[in-house]
This record gives structure tokens, sequence and C-alpha cells, in this order.
């Protein structure tokens, strides 16, 4: 849904750019991902550097999941903070341009498979629109990311003593277990608020296009030549849209949805967030709202998780949690198959002069 407020012509040369983006992901592995990723927004698009309320914004969230069921769950945990300039003021409405940093980690399993990324965000806010309020953006993100492996707790078949354990060395060639590779992505975003009671955007990232090689085996020291030494990161496409619609004084709903594709995954997350605000007259607020997944497996694409989240906001604080249910029958049970999620945003000198969607 893009109102009527902007011309054919930019309308023509989003959706081009959505086209463009969602070509190119013929690719090969899966990024972690939160549940709450409008509270990691540097994540979901890189356009996003800057669209906020205020000044800057600077985010943290931690996901932790199946902890019930694996001995070491799986943790995800990301830290962000963007800021936004004005460039010029030739007209009511002027141009933006947005900055950020992101530091982003995932812990997975016994053997200490970890990834942290850290990026550099950098994106241009057109205005399109001065009676609208509306803004086109295009968004550039850089980084590094650092890919590490525990080797002290691998366990090999030559290593057996053919008595009581394994104690013997091995005869692997294991290669280096600690390197970096560069990282790439981009964003287009669309912002309007027509009026004080409503506001909406529609994006999306495509996260990963130089699909870089992350096998341990890509180094020629110390590893047998005839190892395959490929396996590149997956490209990952992100769309998303969302809209603030206030129904009454005090209340407003959010509806979002957000869809990724990274190779042969796809995932989709629908929900609707409620805000109220007992006291419009105090900086204060409470938020609630269903959440559904669905994602692809073997049988199709179905219903994965149902989220249920929570969140309040004091003065320029927003704290979110969320809590998933896993609804696929994995080992034949369900037991231990959850997340939980826990976010908090801090937006200096809210000012509320553009109106982009709320951060929550």
């Amino acid at each position: 849904m893009i109102r009527t407020g902007i011309s054919s012509s930019l309308t023509t040369l989003f959706l081009i750019g959505l086209l463009c983006m969602s070509v190119l992901t013929e690719t090969k592995a899966q990024d972690a991902h939160f549940s709450q990723f409008y509270s990691a927004p540097l994540l979901l698009n890189p356009a996003m550097a800057g669209t906020i309320d205020g000044t800057f914004r600077i985010t943290t969230i931690y996901r932790d999941q199946w902890r019930s069921a694996l001995e070491q769950p799986l943790k995800t945990y990301a830290f962000s903070g963007d800021s936004k300039f004005e460039i010029g003021r030739t007209s009511k409405q002027p141009d933006l341009v947005g900055i950020g940093m992101t530091i982003y980690a995932d812990r997975a399993g016994l053997y200490n498979l970890n990834t942290t990324t850290v990026t550099l965000t950098g994106a241009y806010h057109k205005g399109v629109s001065a009676k609208n309020n509306s803004y086109l953006s295009l968004g550039f993100q850089a980084g590094i990311s650092q890919r590490s492996i525990g080797y002290e707790d691998l366990r090999f078949a030559d290593q057996f003593n053919a008595i009581d354990g394994y104690t013997l060395s091995t005869l692997e060639e294991l290669p280096p277990n600690n390197y970096g590779v560069a990282d790439f992505s981009i964003g287009l975003l669309y912002t309007s608020t027509p009026s004080k009671d409503m506001s909406f955007n529609i994006g999306g990232g495509y996260f990963h296009f130089n699909q870089p090689n992350i096998s341990f085996y890509s180094k020629d020291d110390n590893v047998n030549p005839a190892l395959i030494k490929e396996n590149s990161l997956d490209a990952r496409l992100s769309i998303h849209t969302g809209m603030s619609y206030r129904t009454s004084e005090g209340i407003r709903l959010n509806p979002r949805v957000m869809y990724l594709q990274q190779g042969q995954h796809n995932e989709a997350n629908v929900g609707l967030g409620v805000r109220f605000q007992p006291n419009p007259g105090k900086a204060q607020a409470f938020h609630i709202g269903p959440w559904l997944r669905g994602t692809n497996n073997i049988d199709g694409f179905g219903a994965e998780s149902v989220i249920l989240m929570a969140g309040f906001e004091v003065n320029n604080w927003i704290f979110g949690f969320t809590y998933d249910q896993n609804l696929s029958d994995l080992s034949g049970t369900r037991q231990g198959l959850n997340a939980f999620e826990v976010s908090i945003t801090y937006i200096g000198e809210h000012d509320n002069s553009i109106g982009w969607c709320p951060e929550f």
C-alpha cells in the first residue's frame, strides 16, 4: 500500500529496485534472525539508518533459543547505534543522511562456532512529498565478519585409544580456526506520514550481495589441496512493511509483515502490535500483540512458531520482550523448542518531527 501522494515515476522506480534485489538470490547458507526484527533495524534494512523520531538511537537485543532442549542453547545478540542529519533546508522537507554502526554476534553449539560481524551503515533519505512528509531512502552497509570454532572439544575416530577414551592425537588436517571476510549489503525504503494518525513504510534489504566464502578451508596453508574450499554465504533478501494507525486517543495499531529469503530458506512473519497510552499527557505506553512465523521445510511452507510480544515505554526508553513457541514436530517433541528475546532501545532528543513508523 503506497499513498497516492507519491508520483507514479517514483513508485515505478521503487518497485523496480525491489525486483532487482529479488532476482539476485541463488545462494547457499542461512543467517540467524530475531523475532523483534523491528528492534534491530540496521539488520533488517540498511536504508533504515537514521529513521528516528529524534536525533539518535541506541539499541541492543539478545535472543536465547532452545535452552531446554540443548546442552548449550543458541545465543544471538546485537548492539547498534544510528543518527540522522539534515542536508540543507531549501524546502519545508529537508533531505536527511543517516549513519550507523552495528555489532552482531551468533554463538552456536558445543563447539563454539562463533560469528561476529561489525558493520558501518550509511543512508540517504530524499524528501519526495512535503504534503505527506514522505521519504525515499537508499542505504549501503559494509563490514567485516569474523568466524571461529573451538577445536579443543572436537573428537575424531583416530583419537580413540581402544580402551577408555579419545586420548590420542589426530591426523586430521585442520585449517586455521579463525578468519574474517568482507561483507556488503544494500537497501531501499519508502516512508510516508500522511496524517498525525497514520504512518507507513515499505522496503527491502539485500544482504551479503558479495556472497563471501565462509569455509574454514579457504586458506591454502597446511590443508590438503583435494579438499573443497568453497562455501559461500547466501545472500539474504528481506522485504518488510509496517503501519501505525491511531484508532482512538491513547490506542495505536501497529501491523507488520516481514519476509526473508536466503538460498532455499524462506520465512514470513506476520503480527499486530497494540500500543496503549493510558495517560496521553505522560511519556508512558504499553505494547502487546501476537505474531506468527511461517517457514518452508520438507513438507512445504507452514506455520513454524507462535510469538507473544509485550513491551513498555518510559520517556525515551523502549523495552521489548518476546517468547517463541515452536509449532513444528522436531524429534517427536516440542518440549524446549522455544526462544526468548529482550530488547532495549533509547531514542535521544525525541522530537517526533518526521513521524517514522514507531520503533517497537
